[in-house]
């Protein structure tokens, strides 16, 4: 039986507005405003919708017997891919004209993935979605793009296989596929972040829930009574308190994703025509920018970034919003001009259509990644620079494609995970030397780890360093309890343990979230006060090691969250200052951990701001060398000057 056409497959203005529902709150969220921290969630609500949409009717053409994957995938390409190319062109010469060779590149990198629907790969691999370097990347936001052609390169055939099912079996398959991919989410949320937020495996679920909902629906609506306006209110409230209440420490998708997720079905299925919920999504305004929401997706993410590459220390509230509104203008001009001619107006053969496409994206595939191997002799940057401008461009392309040490040997070593081996390797150490000093802690303990290493005074040293891992609340995937386990198996095999932490995570914002890099690296006045709730759960965990081994808390030191750009532009010889709310941010913390500390006597707390001299910027760059690779972790220049000194406050105190 073919389903009839009914009213659930019709335009619905409402899902328009649903679309502006799903564009704003990511437009605002990349705009830095923390009233929208979870506007991430954005992209969800986009998931839902498209598996919604396009699998009613390619249920409909496949069980009618018309359906092509010709004419799928012409419908695709028609709505995805003149728009995004004419961005990428667009954004290419400020590129071009305005990054870094190193950025430069990762830019070709990602223009090249783009072409063949792997620029979430590539993120994947290369950077955290909720970092300063993602706010400054112009091609992030294709990541999910790529998710989507993923799928639906897929998804076709799979229907096409499932032909012969009854609808009530195909609903039971979609069904049970869904949970899967949502455990399967939730059990990578906190083992393998970054890989659950980009890749396909831990996001089709979120596509299926839309196209659950579109099988679902082909012989079947609520009545409209007032259950269906309590469901859709409660569709609308639950992407309400993601959009707010989640942020970039929330561990995503998993569980949580049901809220947004969640609150997109009871929309699409209850905010039905005479609901107050769908009169509100199909206003004008609404509709409106529905129709704009796949241009204005496109477009902020380049417009927002270039402007932070450009001009770091000149955007404040009044110029995010003024962005926003050349958002929107610059998505008009790329819905009128380019999306509605090639969806409905140019008259171009499917053949010609999908072999020009292709010839195209091969053509841009080859060039970018030809042209990512020598982006030197083209980049105009370095035509511009002073000496010492070109100097300080030597030592950040240097730091950056060999940020960190890397010294190992027979009881020298670091891990992540304490299995069997690494166990095995300490025991076989301390009957070698006698007890050793652990580090412990995330990406910048391993900064500590590599210093140490290199200064040669710690003939049994280990490092236990996680990335991203602190002993807080929203970490607890992290696997500081491990080590606990490993003290009481062992209580005599380290002399002593040095955690280190970066400090911008023990920060939080005037509305109590996490502070991110990206706040840091544009607060030139604004200034953060500790998360008392945070350094407790830290002191607390170090009390725990404390009744097996002594403790050493190295604080955070101050992190100068300056742009690379910047220190190119200021030249080797005179660096830029750190900004006056960083320095204020941390001199703060440092001083609330030591008093806090001083209270457990336990715990020695030793300033790296004070015996390692790095509360100010004038160790950040000089002629010869550069101290940190990115905005907060030592460069291997850095690991030697810092693990010197270090060497030899850890002498004095524990001799």
């Amino acid at each position: 039986m073919v389903p009839r056409i009914n009213e659930n497959l019709a335009y619905r203005p409402e899902i328009d507005g649903l679309r502006a529902l799903a564009v704003m709150p990511v437009i605002f969220f990349h705009a830095g405003f923390e009233l929208m921290s979870g506007g991430f969630v954005g992209v969800d609500v986009f998931f839902v919708i498209s598996g919604y949409l396009i699998t009613a009717i390619l249920y409909r053409e496949i069980q009618a017997g018309s359906f092509t994957l010709g004419r799928f995938y012409e419908r695709r390409i028609r709505r995805l891919y003149p728009a995004l190319t004419v961005m990428t062109f667009v954004a290419l010469p400020f590129a071009w004209l305005w990054m870094l060779p190193h950025d430069f590149r990762q830019f070709l990198h990602s223009m090249a993935a783009i072409q063949v629907f792997a620029s979430n790969i590539y993120f994947w691999q290369e950077m955290d979605y909720f970092s300063t370097a993602a706010e400054l990347t112009p091609l992030l936001h294709t990541w999910s793009l790529a998710v989507e052609e993923q799928f639906y390169l897929l998804f076709p055939f799979a229907l096409l296989l499932l032909k012969p099912l009854r609808r009530r079996a195909l609903l039971m398959v979609i069904g049970l596929t869904i949970l899967g991919g949502l455990l399967l989410a939730e059990y990578s949320a906190t083992r393998y972040p970054d890989a659950n937020f980009f890749l396909l495996h831990t996001r089709a679920w979120e596509l299926l829930v839309g196209s659950f909902l579109a099988l679902a629906m082909q012989h079947w609506r609520p009545g409209r009574h007032w259950s269906s306006e309590l469901f859709a209110w409660s569709g609308v409230g639950l992407i309400a308190l993601s959009v707010t209440l989640f942020h970039g420490g929330t561990p995503f998708p998993g569980l949580l994703a049901l809220l947004p997720v969640g609150g997109t079905a009871l929309i699409i299925v209850f905010a039905r025509e005479g609901t107050s919920v769908a009169r509100l999504l199909s206003l004008k305004p609404m509709v409106f920018i529905g129709l704009l929401s796949y241009s204005a997706y496109l477009w902020h993410q380049p417009i927002f970034a270039f402007a932070r590459i450009r001009f770091p220390w000149q955007l404040d509230v009044s110029t995010y919003l003024n962005l926003i509104i050349l958002t929107l203008g610059v998505a008009y001009l790329s819905w009128r001009f380019v999306e509605l001619p090639f969806r409905h107006g140019l008259k171009i053969r499917r053949r010609a259509l999908l072999t020009g496409t292709a010839m195209a994206s091969g053509a841009l595939f080859i060039s970018a990644a030809g042209a990512s191997l020598f982006p030197q002799p083209i980049l105009m940057l370095d035509k511009r620079l002073e000496p010492e401008q070109l100097q300080a461009l030597e030592l950040v392309e240097a730091a950056r494609a060999k940020p960190e040490s890397e010294i190992e040997g027979e009881c020298l070593f670091q891990t992540s995970e304490l299995d069997e081996a690494a166990r095995a390797r300490l025991l076989t150490c301390f009957e070698r030397h006698g007890p050793g000093l652990a580090v412990l802690g995330d990406s910048h303990a391993r900064n500590v780890y590599n210093g140490l290493a290199g200064a040669g005074g710690q003939p049994f040293l280990f490092g236990f360093t996680q990335s991203g891992c602190m002993p807080h609340p929203s970490r607890d995937w992290c696997l500081f309890d491990e080590f606990v386990e490993l003290l009481d198996e062992q209580p005599k095999l380290f002399q002593a343990v040095l955690y280190n932490q970066a400090g911008f995570p023990l920060l939080e914002t005037p509305r109590g979230r996490e502070v991110t890099r990206t706040h840091l690296a544009e607060a030139r006045r604004r200034s953060f006060t500790p998360n008392e709730s945070y350094v407790e759960s830290v002191v607390d965990y170090l009390e725990t090691l404390a009744r097996r081994t002594p403790v050493i808390w190295l604080g955070p030191w101050t992190e100068p969250h300056i742009l690379p750009r910047e220190l190119v532009v200021h030249g080797c010889e005179n660096p830029p200052p750190f900004s006056r709310g960083v320095r204020k941010s941390f001199e703060q913390l440092d001083e609330m951990l030591a008093e806090t500390t001083a209270e457990v006597s336990s715990i020695d707390y030793v300033s790296s701001n004070e015996r390692l001299g790095l509360r100010s910027g004038s160790r950040l760059i000089d002629c010869r060398n550069i101290y940190f690779h990115d905005g907060d972790h030592w460069s291997e220049a850095g690991e030697q000057r810092f693990g010197r000194l270090l060497d030899t406050v850890l002498g004095e105190l524990l001799q």
